[in-house]
């Protein structure tokens, strides 16, 4: 760039000595008839450049090492003005930037006016890493409607030595309509790509947070616009399963969204069913957005979340044993049953215990039950508390589900606690009131004890006896009440249609 400068300016000089010297003959011809009438800024201080400046190369940049922000390219007509500006930042550890300008050629869409050769450089002695250029075109007559490349020639310095690269800016220009009656067609951009705004979905959430199978949900996506000049509008937001395992509760599974702001982010909500014959999996759901840019372009964007599914355990307790029927206080007895696994997904981990005020007993281990299988267990408890009521105590399974999450599921069982019993073959029996009998008549000691066993065996039996007699008592009672109830109703029932 600065032999360039330097050539033109010599240049100049040459043939403004020339025109002098041929002026004394034909007359004056000045420089800006020479030119065309344009004199290039700066050209008159091109002397005082020292010849190292002039000999001096620049390396060519790497386009990665200067960055353009803040750009500000709008559209224009054929013949108006137009303001186009950026800022240039350089990167590396001390690296500048000395000078900005345009590049003009043939291909150059705006007039050759002062603007067109204006370049932009630090003030003073500064070396800024980064340059504000702006201009001030007005575009050509003959301008064509549709994008044009407007090229920048960067020079900076970087690690002691001198680059120069070139930068382009794609502006969107509207030429002169044409005289026939054919519709004015808009050129592609042809010397440059367009920016591509992206949309990506940043999260989502569902609530309830676990879907289980057969259930619905409502569905939160995050979607942000990650450019950082460029809005997008007119977005359809689809959402599909591979195979239907998803379905909107109702209406659409497509949402619209007017626009989105660069760098922002807007969120669609959705309802949702998941389909009750999926297994405890994580399942995949599309998202694709169609949308466009400011320039009307269209654009498609596809994400992919994963949303895990569960089944809800289903368990059936059965074939349950007590025994002995009635255990004693001190006793041990044991509670065998099956469970059988109804759900689709493995319960792992089972163990199973019994809680009451008249039992207590030891955790016992299961292990896995697979889906449709089914699997035994046998806790041992003990008595603790003659029973006094219907003997309900609770039967209590803790499990693993699909994700790992420990589950619990109870159920009322009946087990029956009475006094302790006396053996008489053991001698569990007060030993005092065996010795308050005669020792010399062994006849009327068995008599004793034999009646103090039964008299033990009675007492068992009428607890057990008042029991049921309560149960059955209350039984009763509850049917009773039921049906008095149904009469009173029918009565007002009766009363209501005479009235």
């Amino acid at each position: 760039m600065r032999k360039l400068k330097k050539s033109y300016g010599k240049a100049l000089c040459v043939l403004a000595i020339s025109t002098l010297i041929l002026g004394s003959t034909t007359g004056f011809a000045t420089p800006q008839s020479i030119f065309g009438g344009h004199i290039t800024p700066g050209i008159e201080n091109q002397e005082e450049d020292t010849e190292e400046d002039v000999d001096k190369d620049l390396l060519p940049g790497k386009d990665t090492d200067v960055v353009l922000s803040k750009v500000n390219a709008p559209s224009a007509k054929y013949g108006t003005g137009t303001n186009i500006g950026f800022t240039a930042t350089v990167k590396g550890t001390g690296a500048y930037i000395t000078s900005i300008a345009p590049v003009v050629s043939a291909d150059f869409p705006f007039e050759t006016n002062d603007a067109a050769y204006k370049i932009v450089t630090p003030n003073g002695t500064e070396k800024p890493s980064e340059l504000n250029a702006s201009y001030n075109f007005t575009v050509r007559g003959d301008v064509s409607t549709g994008y044009h490349a407007v090229q920048f020639q960067i020079e900076y310095n970087k690690d002691g030595k001198d680059y120069s690269l070139v930068k382009t800016i794609n502006v969107k220009l509207e030429g002169e309509p044409a005289t026939t009656e054919e519709p004015a067609t808009e050129a592609p951009a042809e010397t440059g790509p367009i920016s591509t705004p992206r949309v990506i979905v940043t999260g989502y959430e569902t609530n309830p947070a676990k879907v289980n199978a057969g259930d619905n949900f409502t569905l939160t996506i995050h979607l942000k616009n990650t450019s950082g000049r460029t809005a997008v509008s007119n977005m359809k937001v689809a959402l599909e399963a591979a195979n239907g395992e998803f379905l909107p509760t109702s209406g659409s599974s497509t949402q619209f969204i007017s626009k989105i702001t660069s760098g922002s982010t807007e969120d669609i909500v959705i309802e949702m069913n998941a389909q009750a014959s999926l297994e405890p999996k994580p399942y995949v759901l599309n998202v694709t957005c169609d949308y466009e840019d400011s320039s009307a372009n269209p654009f498609q964007s596809v994400e992919h979340i994963s949303i895990p599914v569960y089944q809800e355990a289903r368990i059936k307790l059965t074939e349950f044993m007590v025994s002995p029927d009635m255990i004693s206080v001190g006793d041990q007895g044991s509670v065998s049953f099956s469970i059988n696994n109804l759900g689709k997904s493995t319960l792992a981990n089972v163990q199973a215990r019994i809680e009451g005020s008249t039992v207590e007993s030891e955790e016992t281990f299961v292990g896995n039950i697979a889906a449709g299988a089914t699997g035994y267990a046998d806790v041992m408890v003990t008595g603790v508390a003659p029973t006094e009521d219907e003997g309900t105590v609770k039967l209590i399974l803790t499990y693993e589900d699909s994700s790992g999450a420990e589950c619990t599921y109870e159920e009322d069982i009946t087990v029956f606690v009475i006094e302790q019993s006396f053996d008489v073959d053991e001698g569990v029996y007060d030993e005092g009131y065996v010795d308050d009998v005669p020792k010399g008549n062994p006849v009327i000691k068995k008599i004793i004890i034999g009646v103090a066993v039964f008299a033990v065996v009675i007492i068992a039996a009428v607890v057990v006896v008042i029991i049921l007699v309560n149960r059955n008592k209350k039984k009763k009672a509850q049917a009773e009440a039921d049906e008095l109830e149904n009469e009173i109703d029918e009565d007002a029932l009766f009363v209501e249609k005479e009235k």
